[in-house]
């Protein structure tokens, strides 16, 4: 049989899968996909929870280290805040000790501040001069006050260092380092002394006032009260903290018994903590196993170079990392495997939060708008019902100078009864002219609300206006203020208007009438005091009648001075004082007032300091007038036998005039209304002596018409001293034809 025929025989035993195969291979093969699709979101799950579990294991390593390292910042801190004191002392006694150079001041200085300083850290104070920089003939000085005993309040004892000539200190490291860093403070490392107590020396070079190096001070504070603080950080078993030195030597440490123990069975003869090294440390913790499984960081003290490490076992500061870590493995297979739902139901659940949120604010803020409104509308009412019901006119304009505002006073005072549509150069046209009190018109630019508008601040301008209203003139004082947005821009302005007329007509009257008092008691004065002149002129007067005529005489001279001194008063007030200027020497014309009022009072000497002569234009009556005021004064209200000094001082363009004395003074509440006229600071007191209140008012009237300026200082029950400054006139050098006339007029003595 050929092959053909053979393979045609074999063909019909082959026939084809049935259905339901065809459909568990289908299933199969869906199986199979699912499995592989399940595999693939099963591993990347797990490589997603596994780079999860690790950010946050980091997160939490990162947060303990943190942690770590803010506790071992904060003992650093209060290390820093114990020093800074003791800085600040060290920087004090430099600044106070550079100017000084008695051997008593510095040792006072010395005790006064080591008194002041805390007794648990400071034990003592030393200035060290530069060699031959304390005086001539010295060559080294070095006052140190220490306390005798540490913490009792015990006395404080100085001593030289220098007596000691084994005591070389400009070669100690301390001296080296202050004077290196100029001005800076160095620390000294840790040191035993005698009393088996540690100490650290603070040092700072000190300069005197043209800045060059005079020495060095310092400052040994104890270590004990620093060892305090860090044994009281160190309060868990599981955590050191220590300090140590720029060096590597030790300052602090928990275990400090036990670290110097250790180094004494090792053969070192250490004293203190401050004689190990980090060194010996590390050789200790290997010893005890504390070197294994511990994470350690350090931190700089500010100000010091002193490091503070912490110490911590692992297992302790990543406990939550190692508590955490399995729940995280087992929460994310839940977490993942309902993420999908989860996280629409927690978009649905943030959206409704938010909602509600924004709902919750949306009624806070309209409460508070209603609150605020409610604070608002109460203000505004309680301001207008101010306003309507100040005494005081009040006008409001805005930026264009359109009235806004007028209270009741306002209308009153320019006779109207409403300001709707009024403007300010509308009411400034209606009571045209407007004056000053001389009697000057004031044009509208110049007015307290036109200026105010532009910005300026304008107080006390009395002004007469004559509302068509009142027929009649009116004094008014204005004050005017812009008002201004967030900007800066003016967008108002208000002014303050007072009716001042009863007190300006009440003013003029009494002027007058002093005036007028004065005038007519000129003459019948006169009367009198020609009457006692010739009744004293007479053949033989008696006694008694000598008497009574000097008695008369005496008081028609006072009389006539205080009709003089109102009738002053009175010119110099209405601007009527007339001045005939000419030059006068002040020098001669100091000593003339001293001598007239040594004559008055000859139980006040007048000591005269002329100084450099010097002249001034004025007029010499005048300024006689204010000198002999000014004398009598310091002479009546000065004790018997105690002198009176005035000096006479050129400066440049000016000369002063200073008049002193060492009497009662003057009360502080009492020296604003000093220069009022007719006002006595003394009235009323037991060193009240008499007068009318218008010596220094005329003195400094007349001052000032002759282009000078007053002042004066006093302290009561210490004296009073008045400075009068006055113009001077430029010095003028003669002609020789002038000096050589001067010389045959004066020839010399």
């Amino acid at each position: 049989m050929s092959p053909i025929h053979r393979e045609r025989a074999r063909a019909p035993h082959q026939s084809p899968l049935p259905p339901s195969g065809r459909h568990q291979a289908s299933a199969r093969r869906s199986l199979s996909l699912a499995l592989v699709l399940a595999t693939v979101v099963g591993v990347v799950l797990t490589l997603g929870l596994l780079k999860f579990e690790q950010m946050a294991r980091q997160g939490q390593e990162r947060q303990a280290l943190v942690q770590q390292k803010a506790r071992a910042s904060k003992l650093a801190s209060e290390l820093e805040s114990q020093i800074h004191a003791s800085r600040q002392l060290v920087n004090t006694l430099a600044a106070l000790v550079g100017p000084l150079r008695e051997q008593r001041e510095i040792e006072e200085l010395l005790r006064r501040m080591l008194a002041s300083a805390p007794e648990r850290t400071a034990h003592g104070l030393g200035v060290w001069f530069e060699p031959g920089e304390f005086g001539s003939g010295v060559h080294l000085m070095g006052p140190y006050v220490h306390r005798r005993e540490h913490g009792r309040g015990g006395p404080l004892v100085l001593t030289y260092e220098w007596s000691n000539p084994a005591y070389d200190y400009p070669h100690r490291p301390w001296y080296e380092q202050a004077r290196r860093r100029q001005g800076d403070i160095a620390i000294s490392e840790p040191y035993v002394e005698s009393d088996q107590r540690t100490y650290e020396t603070l040092s700072r070079a000190f300069f005197d006032d043209q800045g060059r190096l005079r020495g060095v001070v310092t400052l040994d504070i104890h270590l004990s009260q620093l060892q305090e603080l860090v044994r009281q950080a160190n309060v868990s078993d599981s955590e050191i903290f220590y300090v140590v030195s720029p060096t590597g030597v030790l300052i602090a440490h928990p275990h400090e018994g036990s670290l110097v123990a250790w180094a004494r069975e090792h053969g070192s003869p250490v004293r203190s903590l401050s004689e190990i090294s980090v060194e010996n440390l590390r050789a200790w913790e290997r010893e005890q196993g504390l070197d294994r499984g511990r994470r350690s960081i350090q931190v700089t003290v500010s100000n010091t170079g002193w490091q503070v490490f912490a110490s911590t076992r692992e297992a302790a500061l990543f406990s939550a990392v190692h508590h955490q870590r399995w729940l995280v493995v087992a929460m994310g297979v839940v977490l993942w495997a309902g993420l999908g739902a989860s996280g629409v139901a927690m978009a649905r659940s943030e959206r409704a939060r938010v909602l509600a949120r924004t709902l919750t604010e949306r009624q806070q803020q309209e409460e508070e708008r209603r609150q605020l409104l409610a604070q608002v509308r109460q203000r505004s009412a309680e301001l207008q019902a101010i306003i309507e019901n100040m005494v005081e006119a009040v006008i409001v304009a805005d930026a264009d100078g359109n009235i806004t505002l007028a209270n009741r006073a306002a209308l009153a005072l320019f006779g109207t009864t409403s300001y709707e549509g009024d403007r300010v150069d509308t009411g400034y046209q209606a009571l045209y002219p407007i004056h000053s009190l001389d009697g000057q018109i004031v044009p509208y630019d110049d007015l307290p609300l036109p200026r105010a508008m532009r910005g300026e601040q304008v107080d006390d301008t009395d002004l007469l206006i004559s509302p068509p209203q009142r027929n009649r003139q009116l004094a008014v004082r204005l004050n005017a203020a812009p008002i201004r947005n967030e900007s800066g821009q003016v967008v108002a302005v208000v002014s303050v208007w007072r009716d001042i007329t009863q007190a300006v007509e009440l003013e003029r009257l009494q002027g007058d009438f002093v005036r007028m008092a004065a005038h007519e008691m000129k003459t019948p004065l006169a009367v009198m005091k020609s009457f006692a002149q010739l009744a004293s002129r007479t053949e033989k007067p008696t006694p008694s009648l000598r008497r009574a005529l000097e008695g008369i005489n005496r008081g028609v001279n006072r009389m006539d001075r205080v009709v003089r001194t109102l009738l002053d008063a009175s010119q110099l007030h209405l601007g009527q004082m007339r001045f005939e200027k000419q030059e006068v020497k002040l020098r001669e014309l100091v000593e003339t007032a001293a001598a007239r009022v040594a004559t008055l009072h000859p139980g006040n000497p007048v000591h005269v300091w002329p100084g450099p002569d010097a002249r001034v234009l004025g007029d010499r009556a005048r300024l006689e007038q204010v000198l002999t005021e000014l004398l009598d004064n310091a002479a009546r209200y000065s004790p018997e036998g105690q002198p009176v000094e005035v000096a006479l001082t050129p400066d440049g363009d000016e000369v002063e005039i200073s008049i002193h004395d060492e009497g009662i003074g003057i009360p502080e509440d009492r020296r604003q209304r000093i220069f009022d006229r007719f006002y006595r600071a003394h009235a009323g007191t037991p060193y009240d002596r008499g007068g009318m209140g218008l010596g220094l008012y005329l003195s400094r009237g007349i001052v000032l018409h002759h282009g000078g300026w007053m002042e004066l200082e006093s302290q009561e029950g210490a004296g009073t001293r008045v400075r009068v400054h006055l113009p001077r006139l430029a010095e003028q050098h003669p002609t020789p034809e002038r000096a050589a006339f001067e010389t045959f007029m004066h020839p010399p003595q």
